[in-house]
């Protein structure tokens, strides 16, 4: 509360009563909450009285049908009035009333210039909860009563019962590819701030977002008969990778919160983002306090089972949800060495990020290539529902008329507990004789190349690959040149994770095939400079070794191999998703770190 108060805002919606000391013209006025207060909550009485100085004496009056919480709180000011201003002094105390009934709230007294002067006294009405309840009287004091520290009062029990983080899952138990749906959730009574200083661990998961800090969703909910501020700090799809117990790590949280130390009517308010207390300082406003602590939810295991073995379909690749397969000819007629693309739709719900392609049976003299995937999926559900498309682009120099056979997909269904396989329709495609115009389209990478222009999108594509090697050869090269290769498997430390993936936050608002380019030689140049792995033996099979070796946990290990694959799909097969880039730059940040503190 300011010093600095005025005699019109003191009476606005305020009982009041007030003796006038006719030889002195001195006002001493009490002054309580407007209305009837509900028993077991809190208010205050205030005393204003006109020109007491120091010398002078104030005698508090005996509060015994209350429970009293402090006071007295004594604030000096000026009232405004048509006359001039006068110096007045307000002194504060806060109670709580006891059981329901109409009470005396005592004038106080003072001595002033050797003349005593009273106030009156006033008739508080207080009611039983119940009582508000049915007039709809209720005073809305319980969701902001958080601010107020009384004396005596401990903040950090205070913080402990009024602000808490929970994850809530929506299941403990599944089968591999089946969602596991994680809300984070942080609740509050207080004044406060909040900082994410470490988000959890998801390993073992593909992690899809729904809502992030980002999002600002907040709601309204009710533990124990408290109101709390509610804000979804993170929700997320987790999609396990494979059969057993893994953990939702712990989300940690730093807090700053603020408390005042009189009685007053606030609104609670909190902001909850990432870095706030690198930078801020602590700006304490008159009458308040401000403690800090830290607080994380706890770890949640997940016990994922793995899809049964009784008639699991030959091809069966890991799907799992409820799907549809539709299969499509851009073109059902074709010149030689024209391109065409049979288009595979599948749709429904379920583990989409982790569809594999289906196989294709390419008839004799039609030559297929790797698809492009593009996905269009609804964040909002879990699972995932929306459909994820495969345009394979073929090509045949031979004529005549060639039967496309039937593209069969399985799923397995978490529901019934059992596998089902579709199919599309066979399809025919003709092949004239007629031939298209520079029939030497195709490259060595079997990338399908068009008349269209995309010959110079390639060509480009290898020169920045060529570039981006050089880039960082002369990087790694220039750092310490006359230092010796270490031995394979030495961990090395002398370059932080950051700095090793800053080339790949650079581009992550770049292309696709940049990006994924860009990260992939990241990860390989982390095991150059970490793992001491050089030249040929920079390879997949040794990175496995050296992880075996260094005890990294064998979700660990999946999880950088299975990135690397990612980031080989966006480069050499165009594939294009809709992954957020950043997430996966965190993602890996987060992994490579955990490996070099093993």
């Amino acid at each position: 509360m300011r010093k600095v108060i005025s005699h019109s805002i003191l009476l606005t919606g305020l009982s009041t009563a007030f003796l006038t000391h006719v030889n002195s013209q001195l006002t001493f006025q009490t002054i309580v909450t407007q209305g009837p207060v509900v028993a077991g909550e809190s208010f205050q009485v205030q005393y204003v009285i006109e020109g007491l100085d120091k010398e002078d004496e104030f005698f508090a009056p005996d509060f015994s049908e209350f429970r009293f919480i402090s006071g007295p709180n004594i604030y000096s000011g000026t009232a405004l009035e048509a006359g001039g201003s006068k110096k007045l002094k307000n002194i504060v105390f806060t109670l709580v009333a006891i059981k329901p009934g109409k009470f005396i709230i005592p004038g106080a007294s003072a001595r002033v210039k050797n003349k005593l002067i009273k106030s009156e006294n006033v008739w508080l009405q207080v009611i039983s909860k119940a009582e508000a309840l049915n007039h709809g009287k209720l005073i809305n004091t319980e969701s902001n009563s958080g601010y107020f520290l009384a004396p005596g009062e401990d903040p950090y029990v205070k913080m402990q019962h009024n602000l808490f983080m929970k994850v809530l899952v929506d299941k403990r138990v599944c089968f591999v590819g089946e969602p596991v749906t994680a809300t984070f959730k942080l609740y509050s009574r207080l004044e406060s701030k909040s900082d994410i200083v470490k988000n959890p661990g998801l390993y073992g998961f593909t992690v899809h977002d729904m809502i992030n800090l980002d999002d600002k969703l907040t709601a309204v909910e009710t533990i124990n008969g408290k109101n709390f501020d509610v804000h979804i700090v993170r929700k997320v799809q987790l999609y396990p990778l494979q059969p057993g117990r893994f953990n939702i790590d712990a989300m940690e949280v730093q807090n700053r919160v603020e408390f005042s130390k009189s009685a007053v009517s606030k609104k609670t308010e909190q902001e909850i983002v990432e870095g706030v207390f690198e930078s801020a300082e602590i700006d304490e406003k008159v009458n308040t306090v401000v403690f800090e602590n830290n607080m994380k939810t706890e770890p949640v295991a997940i016990t994922v089972k793995p899809t049964p073995q009784k008639n699991k379909p030959e091809e069966y690749n890991g799907a799992t949800g409820n799907f549809t397969i539709n299969a499509t000819l851009d073109k059902k007629e074709l010149a030689k060495n024209e391109e065409g693309d049979l288009i595979i739709t599948i749709g429904g719900k379920g583990n989409f990020t982790q569809l594999a392609a289906p196989l294709i049976q390419w008839p004799a003299g039609v030559e297929g290539f790797n698809p492009i995937v593009r996905d269009s999926l609804n964040d909002d559900h879990s699972p995932l529902s929306g459909k994820r498309v495969f345009y394979y682009r073929f090509v045949s120099a031979k004529p005549g008329t060639y039967r496309l056979p039937a593209v069969s997909f399985s799923f397995f269904k978490p529901d019934s507990n059992k596998y089902k396989t579709i199919a599309t329709q066979p399809m025919n495609i003709d092949i004239s004789k007629s031939e298209k115009l520079k029939p030497g389209i195709i490259d060595v990478s079997k990338k399908p190349v068009s008349n269209n222009g995309t010959w110079k999108i390639a060509l480009a594509t290898a020169v920045l690959l060529i570039v981006l090697s050089s880039v960082f050869y002369w990087l790694k090269n220039t750092r310490n040149p006359a230092k010796p290769q270490p031995v394979a498997g030495t961990v090395r430390k002398s370059i932080p994770v950051a700095k090793i993936l800053q080339p790949a936050t650079t581009f992550s608002e770049a292309d696709d095939i940049t990006f994924y380019t860009v990260l992939r030689n990241c990860i390989w140049n982390f095991f150059t400079e970490h793992f001491g792995l050089t030249g040929s033996n920079v390879n997949k099979s040794n990175v496995v070794e050296i992880m075996k070796e260094k005890g990294v946990a064998i979700k660990d290990q999946e999880r950088i191999l299975e990135i690397l694959k990612q980031c080989e799909v966006g480069v050499f097969t165009n594939s294009d998703y809709t992954a957020n880039k950043k997430t996966l730059l965190k993602e890996t940040k987060d992994l490579l770190e955990h490996f070099v503190q093993e």
